[in-house]
């Protein structure tokens, strides 16, 4: 965590405070999770990015000893600052708070419970020289069992493609931005639940700025497993709802033909769910659907 790039790192380095300041600061949530935390941090302990930077985890109001577990690795990464953030406001509040306190003029936001490759950071750092956000794919392959992911076709999931046809989306599992840029925009959205990403992207984007996808900035992604993985995709489905409300007036469009074919093909392929081989591909599209119809319904507002 020491020595200084200045092929991959200038601009962060014109833009740092002070003399030793760093040059990106990452930020991590975590709540309850001594069980995943710790590869995590082995694996930010083992980036290759020769800059000089910082890590901020904020413990989410566990209850698990979070905090006391991920402070044993200071040794590993000395300038690990761990905050408490309680009670919990969610995890919108817990990346907001963690990057009021980074000194990095730059910001990169990941999970305690996914792995980041080797060249995460390096890889995100020269992707911000020419971008205000830059995020990247994630891999399935590494944390998750094969019936979780294999009906995709492929374990890593390319988020280069605009969302719905609309704008470049972002998740925050693997995002960077420049700390003006996330400032001036006001973070991230604390009154939502889901979807505060991805509303962060188009808020960039709305405000002239561009996101840039780095393809080797992976991130191994874990998915959760059984109805919390249906209950997790549901959740979306309701944020999807959310973000028309708040964008279809700046282009963001239904897609009423498509979404009527989709619900109408989930509906009539509820039978997957009993095939072992298809059941997750069906609780993917059957809980964004009935997010997607609940949420409509709750906000009077049609989004499927």
């Amino acid at each position: 965590m020491n020595g200084g790039d200045t092929s991959t790192a200038a601009w962060s380095k014109e833009g740092a405070a002070e003399p030793g300041a760093p040059e990106i600061s990452v930020v991590m949530p975590a709540r309850d999770a001594v069980l995943t935390i710790g590869e995590q941090l082995d694996a930010l302990a083992a980036q290759d990015f020769d800059g000089l930077w910082e890590v901020i985890v904020v413990d989410d109001d566990s209850v698990d000893g979070t905090a006391d577990f991920a402070r044993r690795w200071r040794d590993k990464l000395p300038s690990l600052t761990v905050l408490s953030s309680t009670p919990s406001l969610g995890q919108s509040h817990a990346y907001n708070f963690g990057a009021k306190s980074a000194r990095g003029p730059a910001l990169a936001f990941c999970d305690a419970d996914d792995v980041v490759s080797q060249g995460w950071l390096r890889c995100l750092v020269v992707a911000l020289g020419q971008n205000a956000v830059v995020t990247g794919p994630l891999e399935l392959s590494k944390l998750n069992p094969a019936k979780l992911y294999s009906w995709r076709g492929s374990p890593l999931l390319n988020l280069s493609s605009p969302w719905n046809g609309y704008l470049m989306a972002a998740v925050n599992a693997n995002l960077a931005v420049r700390t003006d840029v996330f400032e001036a925009l006001g973070g991230f959205d604390e009154g939502l639940a889901t979807g505060e990403d991805y509303d962060f992207a188009f808020r960039v984007q709305l405000a002239g700025e561009t996101i840039g996808y780095a393809p080797d900035a992976v991130v191994h992604y874990r998915l959760r497993q059984g109805w919390p993985y249906f209950r997790r995709l549901y959740d979306y489905g309701l944020g999807h709802v959310e973000l028309f409300r708040r964008f279809r007036h700046h282009g963001l469009g239904r897609g009423l033909g498509k979404g009527a074919l989709r619900l109408a093909g989930t509906t009539l392929g509820l039978p997957l769910f009993l095939i072992p081989k298809y059941r997750y591909g069906w609780m993917t599209l059957g809980g964004i659907e009935l997010g997607r119809v609940v949420g409509s319904a709750r906000r009077k507002t049609l989004f499927v």
